[in-house]
């Protein structure tokens, strides 16, 4: 039986992953308000989410919609709320596979490391993310 326990998608212990991978140095810059960073980075990662596997493993504009709809909900930090929407993104996952599964590692580890210095600024991300996919061509 294998142990997901500390599993993460990095790349390597830098924490710098392949293109779609959670990259932890260029989400601690978004997080602390580095709106370069936050702007090339979502732009990278939406572009990934809709490269051309079989079409129904693309990650859609509805899916992620659904998760910054509830993160538009939160006004101010919600530390039970926003960690409630682990689970809600790992049933997304298990459900759909595919892009929606490298969608969900990333706001999970993302997640992690909001507090409530730079929840606005995990808002504006998520936002960049489905503002660049729909730009991209996401359905």
């Amino acid at each position: 039986m294998r142990d997901f326990r500390n599993q993460t998608s990095r790349g390597d212990k830098t924490g710098q992953g392949a293109v779609g991978q959670f990259d932890e140095a260029k989400v601690r810059k978004v997080l602390g308000g580095d709106t370069k960073e936050l702007n090339a980075y979502a732009e990278e990662l939406a572009k990934f989410y809709l490269e051309p596997r079989k079409e129904s493993e693309r990650l859609t504009t509805s899916q992620i919609r659904n998760i910054l709809d509830e993160i538009q909900r939160m006004r101010q930090f919600d530390e039970t709320k926003l960690h409630l929407l682990r689970p809600k993104l790992a049933y997304v996952a298990g459900r759909h596979g595919g892009r929606v599964k490298d969608f969900q590692k990333l706001l999970d580890s993302t997640i992690r490391l909001t507090n409530k210095e730079n929840f606005k600024n995990f808002k504006n991300f998520v936002e960049a993310i489905v503002a660049y996919h729909r730009y991209y061509g996401g359905k």
